[in-house]
């Protein structure tokens, strides 16, 4: 049998043209539209004021999505009307209501041409942290370097369903606050999600207090006196939220549909997930939480 030698430029070429279709077969996905309904975006927080963007549903890839300016919104808390809401310009319409917790609250939207739009929340009761605990070393990535973890204790109710989030704030020197990204995940309730973010609810705690462990990436690493490499450890903050069901729904989905959303079309699909809605007559998300922040924790010094 002969085998015929090809031209190596020649093969070079036809495989990256190959390699080039088969990446715009991939990449040139059509998702259809959304239908050009009203989309509310409200996250009520405890302690700021309740505010809500009103807005055109738009496709997956749409950069922006046309406001609704001319709405009528009204606030009521507990079934008593509280005010109209004011429009700030570009479909955004605040209160002077703060969100308090075990409060609930509803949006009366009324647009021209639209069927009336009617959404309610109510606030959980923010959960107290009772201890937390700075981990220096909480384990080693493939790279050999260190990542610091942290250990949150909080009480559980073993009779409701309840849902949380813990967000790491650390002081990134003179340029201000950043949010620390999760590193390796191994705490059991997290697992327990399906997902590599801080989201979870008490569905497995069988305990009244439960001590959560999570590990974060802080700002950087760095070797002292030819020694391993370690994380720069910075001050931080440590926020507990407490979710309602419908912020917990919505924040899982809104995971997947980034991740489909931004997938590099080679290693990983584009994939239209969709976004979790609990606003009737329209699209959007209504929901909200409670928190409990942690005093500063400034990280003791590793001992060389």
């Amino acid at each position: 049998m002969m085998i015929k030698k090809c031209d190596p430029k020649l093969l070079l070429a036809t495989l990256l043209l190959i390699f080039t279709n088969s990446c715009n077969d991939l990449v040139q996905d059509e998702f259809p539209d959304y239908p050009a309904s009203p989309t509310v975006n409200s996250i009520l927080v405890e302690g700021e004021p309740v505010e809500l963007h009103l807005s055109r549903a738009g496709g997956l890839d749409s950069l922006s999505l046309p406001a609704i300016n001319n709405a009528a919104v009204e606030l009521w808390v507990d079934d008593s009307f509280s005010e109209t809401m004011e429009h700030a310009g570009n479909g955004v319409y605040v209160s002077n209501e703060i969100a308090r917790p075990l409060k609930t609250y509803t949006c009366k939207v009324a647009i021209p041409g639209e069927e009336p739009i009617e959404c309610s929340q109510a606030l959980p009761e923010p959960t107290p942290i009772l201890n937390i605990e700075h981990i220096q070393i909480a384990g080693w990535d493939e790279e050999g370097t260190s990542y610091p973890g942290i250990k949150l204790t909080f009480p559980n109710s073993t009779t409701n369903r309840e849902y949380f989030e813990v967000v790491v704030f650390y002081y990134y020197y003179d340029e201000g606050i950043r949010t620390a990204q999760i590193h390796t995940i191994n705490d059991p309730v997290i697992l327990n999600e399906g997902l590599p973010i801080a989201l979870f609810s008490n569905e497995i705690i069988s305990d009244s207090v439960y001590t959560l462990i999570l590990n974060y990436k802080s700002g950087g690493a760095a070797s002292h006196n030819n020694g391993p490499f370690r994380a720069i450890l910075l001050p931080l903050k440590v926020e507990l939220r407490t979710l309602t069901y419908d912020y917990y729904r919505y924040k899982k989905q809104y995971y997947l549909y980034e991740q489909g959303r931004y997938a590099d079309g080679l290693i990983n699909a584009v994939t239209a997930s969709p976004v979790y809605s609990n606003i009737e007559n329209g699209y959007g998300i209504f929901a909200g939480y409670s928190v409990s922040v942690s005093d500063t924790i400034t990280p003791e010094p590793y001992e060389d």
